[in-house]
């Protein structure tokens, strides 16, 4: 499996259970999240002014790819008036090193530790495992997934700074909808399309 193979699996909308291990204050948590993938065109605006921004051609990127997340931890305050740290998006383009594919810059409008761009590398191995390797300034952030079956993603996480943390996903690709799921849904509820 090649980086843009990868992306093209992991494409459509995924369960995630997440356990995470603050180091630091010996303590874990867990969440769960929706995470949906979505291609884009490497043609798409957003891609080429990313492209742009980190001083790439977007002739180079292989693919790109929109993530969005909505998610929750168990420390999470209830409270309506301050913003889901848990919620958002990036679109993520890989480039090549050269003719190798298997290694190369992950751009990312926004990255998870920082809110702001940032330039990654990616190492994707024979036996197709993704590794994203990023460094914030005093952060870094090495992340690896798998695909055990064609709809489980495994993830594992180490994140080294500012929070010193461990993380472990399991992600079940949800279904796509059919027209017969959505039909018996309507009835269900009682609605239709008429």
């Amino acid at each position: 499996m090649n980086i843009v193979e990868f992306f093209q699996h992991r494409a459509g909308t995924w369960t995630s259970t997440r356990t995470s291990h603050h180091l630091i204050i010996k303590k874990a948590e867990s969440g769960t999240s929706e995470i949906h993938l979505e291609m884009l065109p490497v043609s798409d605006l957003q891609v080429v002014e990313l492209c742009e921004q980190h001083g790439f051609s977007s002739d180079l990127a292989l693919c790109a790819a929109k993530v969005t997340w909505d998610g929750s931890m168990e420390w999470d305050k209830k409270d309506d008036t301050t913003e889901n740290p848990h919620q958002g998006f990036t679109i993520f383009v890989p480039i090549a090193d050269g003719d190798d594919m298997s290694r190369g810059k992950l751009l990312r409008h926004q990255g998870y530790a920082e809110k702001a761009p940032v330039v990654g590398r990616y190492v994707m191995s024979s036996d197709g495992v993704l590794s994203l390797i990023t460094e914030y300034g005093t952060v870094y952030s090495e992340e690896k997934f798998w695909f055990p079956r064609p709809n489980l993603c495994l993830r594992a996480g180490l994140t080294i700074g500012m929070s010193n943390v461990t993380s472990f996903c399991t992600e079940i690709r949800k279904p796509a909808p059919t027209k017969a799921n959505t039909e018996a849904a309507q009835t269900k509820t009682g609605t239709t399309n008429t």
